[in-house]
């Protein structure tokens, strides 16, 4: 796993791409991790067949990647973001909008917990109402199995402390046209 290319003040995770063909390239992730990794890849499907209104079914595009997130048990965190850059070309200006390029698509944030199914650890994932102004949250404990779906382009969130033990997530991002 590597850092996050992000300043840790915003990002203290470390973070490793994985695809369900990398033992093809002599990286072998188990078997369990590329079931995960279908699993994810798979709900735009399940989106489009049962007439999700937010992206058109016929334009999502399924990344081949997903990404693996581990924070460590010293008060690791992730400020509060969108997944899906909004900001405009004037707004970013050329270079800043051209590298922002992966995050521009996306429309629906899948994250799949890793964890024991007791887990304590602290590291909740804090999504806030995006339709109230008064900070309201709901924070969701990353316990073991437990699938977060949420409109990337809407949902603002954050991972909270992590303190006990290794905190473990994958997430695929899928993109496509928002439909509002």
């Amino acid at each position: 796993m590597e850092k996050s290319v992000n300043d840790t003040s915003v990002r203290q995770d470390m973070i490793l791409s994985v695809r369900e063909g990398d033992h093809l390239d002599g990286r072998d992730h188990g078997d369990a991790l590329v079931h995960c990794i279908r699993l994810l890849r798979g709900i735009p499907y399940l989106l489009g067949k049962f007439d999700y209104s937010k992206i058109k079914s016929h334009s999502y595009i399924v990344p081949r990647q997903c990404q693996l997130s581990r924070y460590a048990p010293d008060g690791s965190i992730y400020v509060r973001h969108l997944d899906r850059c909004n900001s405009t070309l004037q707004e970013m200006g050329l270079l800043g909008w051209l590298r922002a390029s992966d995050y521009r698509g996306r429309v629906i944030t899948a994250i799949l917990y890793l964890n024991a199914r007791d887990w304590d650890g602290g590291g909740e994932l804090r999504l806030f109402d995006s339709n109230n102004s008064e900070n309201k949250h709901r924070d969701i404990v990353p316990s073991g199995g437990k699938l977060v779906l949420f409109d990337s382009s809407k949902v603002e969130h954050q991972v909270l402390a992590t303190i006990d033990e290794d905190r473990y997530a994958l997430t695929c991002w899928t993109n496509g046209l928002l439909n509002y």
